[in-house]
């Protein structure tokens, strides 16, 4: 090359090197110690789910964000090898993962794989290494070997196999057809040892754009081992050491680019395109690092790509090992290499880094100071190396020299405070004043000496009057007035009750309202700054155990609504008439450690936290992480600036991050929720939530259900909360193991929810199982039936045998009356006659014969009485209520009309008409019977009453008369009142006798009839 022209294209290079060069990228690593299989990754593909499958060199992993399952099985039920090498997903969601020695499906809904190993006919490939998977437009499934590319026929099950010549002029190299692409004109490219081919789907036939190899060496351009189409429609080519390859469509052939500035061989793994402010820019993969390409005046320039992680153990991988590269449904990037999986997080372009070019560039920023003329466009900048002054209009950070006296306090400063001509301030060496104007230090150090016996001073404020507070390490609090000189010390004594002494003080405000606030050793102190009088205010009591020191008083901030928040590491605070109120969480405890709290001009509010910086709203509902996946660096020591409208600033390592929060992405929808598996007993079904399928548990078996929200944008802030209804009142929070789980729950059906909170306060939808939890068999509806039917039955049998037995001994006692009746009845009424015959035939001429045969008649015609009393008690027609009074009424009036003695009757207008038993109904019968026959022998009455009446199913008869009586204590009349009472007795009743000489008798019964 001419030296005029080598020299223009130098300054060239300079000129667009710079400004062009794309803002460094931030990156993740993840490796085994994230949950990966194996460091060495090979392939990657995102599925339609969102899933994002790793194959490695020891198996395929499915990795959600936080988890990772491995499918690291070899054999029969697990897959054909464990060295994964390309990945694809078919059109019913099963993943197809290649190996070195196979073809594996997996059925992400079962679980299950099938396997293709290397032959001929259904269920077999053509090759048994497999190097890519492609399903084209059209929905076809191509596999690609050494051998060709073989096109699946699912209705076959088998591969059809299509030659394609890989070979140039060494035959000892390895042979491969690497990668297959489909580009924005459905044209098929496909990636080979010898060249890039041009495979025509219709005809099976190819074209061949390769170069020419005249010597038997092999040409390295002729190795593509990567193909890729920018959006521009460009065709490019990656080669194993002969650098880059573009496609020109008017002369139909690929071109070698050759790069100025770079030398050796360049191996280019993969391609893509980033987002570079409003465009893309298309990015290489060589030797292992990220390059873009400016091209000036036909000349071709690589600019490599920057890559910084927060992990600053993590490099990007380097070398020859970066194999894949694929973009993500949330906009990150991901490259599989040998030393990891890399997530690399595009641009921002909401951020702006602004570097210092001095030689200690690198020395940490600990304050961003306004300058007191220029406080939103200028700032001082302080490190231990010194202040830099940083412009924000013009973005320049230029060395700012210090006053020669003095200048190691400010080097070493740990808080500032304005006034109208410069800033007070404490250093690890005491306390000063800096006139900004004048550039002179006043060191008042000897001041902090004198109150504490050391120099190291902390925080600093001035009040309402100008005096200045300032903290003294583990001393108390000096009070210095600039008007008089004059210093005060508070909280020092130790022998005074809550003082400071001894305790680190870790933040002290002046507020509005007149008084100061200090945060020290877990309390607030408010502090009157005319009097220094004060008074404590602690925190509420948590409801749960926890360190008190995490929910304690630490940090302030004063707004400029005059707002006084105080945070602690897990909680915030506002003070309210002297009372701390919770603004954040609503519920629980922050998942990460809060540090600071700067509330901006525009009713936005920053806070810093161990997980970065969030901002937020004056509610503290809404939080968005602002540092997740950026280049932003946690320095540990984070200072924040919001004096520029519209504008955060913050510090860093040699650099300050100005945001531009306008711009600021807002955090996509949060992830819906998938049910990756429910386990019980010995079933386990997968993603339940995608695929329905119904889920009946027995009562006795636990069930373990498994969730999933699929986030790579790395906010931790996103929770998964759960609810199963009819048991849990109050949502959730799901822990680190991912699994819920509920042993021996009722029976019954139930209903199980799900969803996800982002840090902004934004609800997926709800994800929904529904299942039943089956009873004992004892407890089921049919053995339930079945019993019943079992007891109806029974019962069923029981009343139809007591129903025929009653009916037979109705029958019988039927047939026993009759025959009573008919036989014994008319025998007896026979006797009496013959005897009143032959009586009457013998006259008077056998006066002793005439008494036997008149005993005969008189016993005969009594046991013709008796047998009717015991026919009618048999008969079971009698069995009546109603039939017992009425012969009861019957047999009274007749006897009582032959002894001419007046017959009172009372019976109850309405007698139930029910059956009552037998035995009730002769023993109630024949006690009555027994009660009037003793009133018409032995009373002399001239009156009986009879009173019969039904009252709650009890029957109460009474005989009465007003005959002459007689002593019941000693007075027997035989066996009749026995007899009376022992068939009282026999059917629970109760037998009154009452009676007195003179005073006649009343005998009453009162017995139960149901």
């Amino acid at each position: 090359m001419p030296p005029r022209l080598s020299i223009l294209l130098l300054l060239l290079l300079a000129s667009v090197a710079g400004p062009a060069q794309i803002e460094k990228l931030h990156f993740e690593k993840y490796t085994t110690t994230n949950g990966l299989s194996d460091n060495n990754t090979s392939a990657l593909l995102q599925d339609s789910r969102g899933f994002l499958w790793v194959g490695t060199t020891n198996g395929l992993n499915r990795f959600d964000g936080k988890k990772v399952k491995h499918y690291n099985v070899f054999g029969k039920k697990g897959l054909t090898d464990l060295y994964i090498t390309c990945l694809e997903e078919d059109a019913e969601g099963n993943i197809l993962a290649g190996t070195s020695n196979g073809l594996n499906k997996i059925n992400p809904f079962t679980d299950s794989i099938s396997h293709y190993y290397e032959g001929t006919g259904p269920g077999t490939i053509p090759f048994k290494w497999c190097n890519d998977l492609h399903i084209d437009g059209d929905g076809n499934l191509w596999l690609s070997t050494e051998k060709g590319i073989a096109l699946y026929d699912k209705a076959k099950n088998s591969f059809s196999n299509f030659h394609i010549s890989v070979y140039g002029n060494d035959p000892k190299i390895n042979k491969f057809i690497y990668r297959m692409m489909e580009d924005s004109r459905n044209r098929f490219w496909l990636a080979t040892s010898y060249g890039v081919k041009l495979f025509d789907r219709e005809t099976k036939t190819y074209k061949s754009f390769h170069f020419s190899e005249p010597g038997k060496e092999p040409l390295r351009e002729n190795a593509v081992i990567a193909l890729f189409e920018s959006k521009s429609g460009t065709i490019w080519a990656g080669t194993w050491g002969g650098g880059i390859l573009r496609y020109n469509e008017s002369k139909n052939v690929f071109e070698k680019l050759k790069t100025e500035n770079t030398t050796g061989n360049q191996v280019v793994t993969a391609i893509t395109e980033i987002p570079d402010g409003d465009s893309l820019r298309t990015v290489f993969a060589i030797n292992g690092l990220l390059y873009s390409l400016k091209e000036v005046n036909q000349h071709f320039f690589t600019e490599s790509v920057g890559l910084e992680s927060s992990n600053k153990g993590d490099n990007f991988p380097g070398g020859n090992s970066l194999e894949t590269i694929i973009h993500d449904n949330q906009g990150h990037i991901w490259a599989s290499s040998a030393s990891g999986l890399f997530k690399i997080s595009p641009p921002d372009p909401a951020f702006r880094n602004f570097v210092a070019t001095t030689p200690n560039d690198h020395s940490l920023i600990y304050h961003i100071i306004p300058d007191i003329e220029n406080p939103s466009s200028v700032f001082y900048l302080s490190t231990l190396d010194g202040w830099w002054t940083f412009n924000a209009a013009t973005g320049t950070m230029t060395p700012f020299t210090l006053p020669a006296k003095g200048s190691q306090l400010l080097k070493f400063i740990n808080s500032w405070s304005p006034d109208g001509n410069g800033y007070w301030f404490t250093s690890v060496q005491g306390f000063g004043y800096y006139d900004i104007y004048k550039n002179t230090i006043s060191d008042l150090s000897s001041l902090v000496l004198k109150s504490s016996g050391q120099l190291n001073t902390g925080f600093i404020t001035r009040d309402g009057s100008g005096k200045v507070w300032v903290t003294m390490r583990r001393s108390g609090i000096m009070v210095y007035n600039p008007a008089n000189q004059k210093t005060d010390v508070l909280f020092a004594d130790s022998l005074q009750a809550d003082n400071m002494f001894g305790k680190s003080i870790t933040d002290i405000k002046y507020a509005a309202d007149g008084f100061l606030y200090v945060c020290v050793a877990g309390k607030l102190y408010k502090i009157n700054t005319r009097d220094y009088s004060y008074q404590i205010i602690r925190p509420p009591a948590y409801e749960e155990q926890i360190d008190l020191m995490k929910i304690a008083p630490d940090k302030l901030e004063i707004t400029k609504d005059n707002r006084i928040l105080v945070s602690s590491r897990l909680l915030i605070y506002e003070l309210k008439q002297d009372t701390l109120r919770i603004v954040y969480p609503y519920f629980g405890l922050s998942h990460f450690t809060l540090e600071n709290i700067t509330a901006g001009p525009d009713s936005v509010y920053w806070v810093t936290s161990s997980e970065g910086i969030y901002k937020t709203d004056p509610s503290f509902r809404k939080w968005l992480s602002i540092t997740s996946g950026t280049s932003w660096e946690n320095t540990g020591f984070t200072s924040l600036n919001t004096n520029r409208p519209g504008e955060l600033i913050m510090n860093g390592n040699g650099q300050i991050t100005t945001l531009r929060y306008q711009l600021l992405k807002k955090n996509t929808a949060p992830p819906v929720v998938i049910i990756t598996s429910v386990r019980y007993g010995d079933k386990e079904h997968f993603l339940v939530s995608l695929k329905k399928s119904a889920i009946r548990t027995a009562y006795n078996e636990a069930i373990e259900i498994e969730l999933s929200a699929i986030d790579f944008s790395g906010v931790k802030e996103t929770r998964i909360v759960y609810m199963l209804e009819g048991r849990d009142k109050n949502w959730k929070e799901l822990t680190e193991a991912s699994l819920v789980r509920y042993d021996q729950l009722p029976p019954g059906n139930y209903t199980f929810k799900a969803k996800t909170i982002n840090a902004e306060g934004a609800e997926s939808g709800e994800t929904i199982l529904q299942f039943n939890v089956i009873p004992p068999f004892y407890r089921q509806t049919w053995f339930l039936v079945l019993v019943v039917l079992a007891i109806s039955g029974i019962l069923y049998a029981l009343y139809r045998y007591r129903l025929r037995k009653a009916v037979e001994m109705e029958r019988l006692r039927t047939r026993i009356a009759t025959d009573l009746h008919d036989d014994i009845g008319t025998t007896l009424s026979s006797i009496s006659f013959y005897s009143e015959a032959a009586r009457q035939k013998a006259g008077e001429h056998n006066p002793e014969v005439n008494k036997i045969l008149q005993k005969m008649g008189e016993s005969s015609r009594k046991m013709v009485g008796s047998m009717s009393d015991i026919v009618w008690a048999i008969n079971p027609k009698n069995d009546d209520l109603g039939k017992i009074i009425t012969r009861m009424q019957s047999y009274a009036a007749e006897l009582c009309a032959l002894k001419n003695i007046n017959l009172e009757l009372q019976v109850d207008e309405h007698i139930p008409e029910s059956k009552i038993r037998l035995d009730l109904r002769r023993n109630i019968y024949m006690i009555f019977k027994e009660a009037l026959n003793n009133t018409l022998k032995y009373s002399d009455c001239k009156n009986i009453t009879l009173k019969v009446s039904i009252r709650h199913q009890h029957f109460n008869m009474e005989v009465a008369d007003d005959g002459k009586g007689f002593n019941t204590e000693t007075e027997s009349a035989g066996n009749g009142l026995h007899n009376m009472r022992k068939r009282a007795a026999e059917i629970n009743g109760e037998l009154h006798i009452e009676s007195a000489p003179g005073w006649g008798t009343r005998v009453s019964l009162f017995v139960k009839i149901t």
